[in-house]
């Protein structure tokens, strides 16, 4: 996708939630929306957990860069720079989509204390489902990259495999 769609879709879904928030504002309350951060949670959790295992298992040259520094020469192709840039996205991704919902649920606690909140209602319970419904998009995101980084690996074996048969059959050991 280019550049320019990537921006109208982006922009559109925003706009999306953005109405859905201001619909139904006044109609949702917070035990309505308790199993969505449920949710939310564990899969960021999820998602965290394995793709710290993807980068730890799949990259262990990129760990050991990391550890050891100086013992470890060129380790990887861009490709695989490219890959393990987005896998650490995903990662910090997903610990700020947790950070955000630990931050979200506490700041709640107190806020609905407040008079500003009692004289407010509607308007924050607006913004806070247009939070909680661009966290969900934004987990929604986090899990199709960890679906795509998942298959794209898959097939990048299945290439490799089928290079070496050929380079085999090239080199007469078949």
């Amino acid at each position: 996708m280019g550049k320019v769609k990537i921006y109208i879709w982006h922009s559109l879904v925003l706009l999306i939630i953005t109405f859905l928030s201001y619909s139904f504002r006044l109609d949702i309350g917070f035990k309505d929306v308790e199993p969505i951060l449920s949710i939310l949670q564990n899969t960021s959790a999820m998602i965290f957990t394995i793709m710290g295992i993807w980068i730890a298992y799949v990259y262990p040259n990129a760990v050991l860069k990391i550890v050891q520094p100086s013992s470890v020469a060129a380790i990887f192709s861009d490709e695989d720079l490219k890959r393990v840039r987005l896998l650490v996205g995903v990662v910090v991704f997903s610990a700020l989509i947790l950070v955000l919902l630990l931050l979200g649920v506490s700041v709640k606690t107190f806020l609905i204390k407040t008079s500003l909140f009692t004289l407010n209602k509607t308007f924050f319970v607006g913004v806070g489902l247009w939070c909680m419904l661009l966290i969900i998009y934004a987990q929604l995101l986090c899990v199709y990259i960890v679906v795509a980084s998942s298959v794209n690996f898959i097939i990048d074996l299945k290439n490799l495999n089928v290079r070496k048969r050929l380079s085999e059959k090239l080199d007469g050991k078949d």
